[in-house]
């Protein structure tokens, strides 16, 4: 589709979305995050979680979903009430220009748009299967990213619980904290009661899917996710986007195993189709700093082994950009546009397998992209006007560049960014980058100085509030 018709569409859904009122969103109806390990969930990923109790799940497993709490959210927008959850999209629709915020695009989506009568006649009151729905069976993960948690990740939990927390003023990876939100992971997936209702659930749950995206921890190491697949091989739904988001970190036999299940589905045409997302924020030596664990070489030859090994299955890079992805951002993006044009689906220059899908970190607030300096802000804006220049009216004709989807995000993120802070809130932010980094070097053998020698005077600035 070309870039000025996908932004007709978002035009007309936008305007359909306001004639219900303008805090509608369909996402609060058909998608869902489920993360298991704790019972918690979403729908978007950018508002916080909060958790099915246990009391809510007894007499019916969609509960994982329908939860009290999101009825009264789905009300609120009914009722024309911008919820303060999705503060995300308020933000993007309150900058300055225009711009399509996720409640638009992902309104527009195919899971969305086409039953937006069905999300009207549920109300906020009647129990809905989703369309979209992503689902994390435990924490389970070999990495521990910078911005990560312990309850999704395995590696964090068992960092903090070696060495204790971080003493930041965020507190965000106290444990006091996640026990008070109830976000604590339950360890043993055999006796989960949420695991076990998605089991339940799954039967009925399945014929409605249009979306289904297994997400984690991460997902190649859990049991859970190999017995999805032999559920897709045996089970055909024709209409159904599969998706597995993957660090592509793992060791070889997992990655061979992902594959030989994933080509199984692909060759029987059970499903319509697959993609496999995975995570970078900027490149080389910077993007291992920050995504830990990370091994680029083994990165890219697991990345390579996927796209060759499946030719059928499109990957997505999901960017969760901060503060740390300035600097390099420039080789990713040069990296993502040569990928594009090695892995063509067609001769169209918008027919790519590969996408990158650029969401700005909000949390921890001391990795946030809004507290750059102008000499970063001028790099960010750079980075822009370079994937301007490379969009599909720029490029040659047979090239593939960049589409207004992902220009979109990188414009809004730069918009963003640009705001800024206070700079009160900024001298609190900086003490806890300064805080936070140096126990970070200390635990993993890692030095910020050296990997991110262009942030000297941010360090040096917080370690002057450090000291005080």
């Amino acid at each position: 589709m070309s870039n000025d018709n996908l932004k007709k569409q978002y035009q007309t859904t936008k305007e359909k979305l306001e004639n219900v009122s303008p805090a509608f969103c369909l996402a609060k109806w058909f998608q869902v995050t489920l993360h298991l390990q704790n019972g918690h969930n979403h729908s978007c990923h950018h508002p916080n979680t909060h958790q099915t109790t246990l009391e809510e799940l007894k007499d019916n497993p969609s509960t994982l979903h329908n939860t009290h709490f999101k009825k009264k959210i789905r009300k609120l927008m009914l009722e024309g009430v911008r919820p303060k959850e999705c503060e995300y999209c308020w933000k993007i629709e309150d900058t300055p220009g225009e711009h399509f915020s996720d409640r638009h695009i992902k309104s527009n989506d195919e899971w969305a748009k086409p039953f937006f009568d069905e999300a009207i006649d549920a109300g906020c009151e009647k129990n809905i299967n989703p369309k979209y729905l992503e689902v994390s069976f435990s924490n389970s993960c070999n990495f521990k990213c910078a911005y990560c948690l312990p309850h999704i990740s395995s590696s964090w939990m068992k960092e903090l619980k070696q060495y204790g927390e971080y003493q930041t003023t965020s507190k965000h990876h106290a444990f006091a904290y996640l026990e008070q939100l109830g976000k604590m992971p339950i360890i043993d997936t055999s006796l989960n009661p949420y695991v076990k209702a998605f089991w339940e659930w799954w039967p009925s749950l399945y014929k409605d899917l249009k979306t289904f995206r297994i997400t984690g921890g991460e997902p190649f190491m859990v049991p859970d996710t190999y017995r999805v697949l032999e559920y897709v091989a045996d089970n055909p739904n024709p209409e159904l986007s599969l998706a597995i988001n993957s660090n592509l970190g793992v060791e070889q036999r997992l990655i061979d195993k992902a594959a030989l299940s994933i080509g199984k589905i692909m060759d029987s045409k059970n499903v319509k189709d697959i993609t496999i997302y995975t995570s970078l924020d900027t490149w080389g030596e910077q993007a291992e700093y920050i995504r830990y664990g990370l091994n680029m070489d083994l990165f890219l030859r697991n990345l390579y082994y996927i796209l060759e090994k499946l030719p059928e299955v499109q990957l997505t890079f999901m960017c969760t950009y901060n503060l740390l992805s300035i600097t390099s951002f420039r080789s990713f993006l040069e990296f993502i546009l040569e990928l594009k044009n090695k892995f063509k689906k067609s001769h169209s220059k918008y027919d790519s397998r590969i996408v990158l899908d650029i969401s700005y970190l909000k949390d921890p607030q001391f990795m946030c992209a809004n507290l750059a300096d102008q000499d970063l802000l001028d790099r960010m804006k750079s980075d822009l006007n370079f994937m301007m220049a490379n969009s599909p009216n720029c490029v040659a004709s047979e090239s593939i560049g960049f589409t207004d989807f992902e220009l979109n995000k990188m414009l809004r993120l730069t918009n963003w960014a640009k705001g800024g802070v206070s700079q009160d809130f900024k001298k609190i932010q900086l003490k806890d980058i300064y805080i936070f980094f140096s126990e970070y070097d200390r635990r993993r053998g890692t030095n910020f100085l050296k990997t991110f020698p262009e942030y000297e005077n941010l360090w040096l600035a917080g370690k002057a509030l450090a000291s005080q």
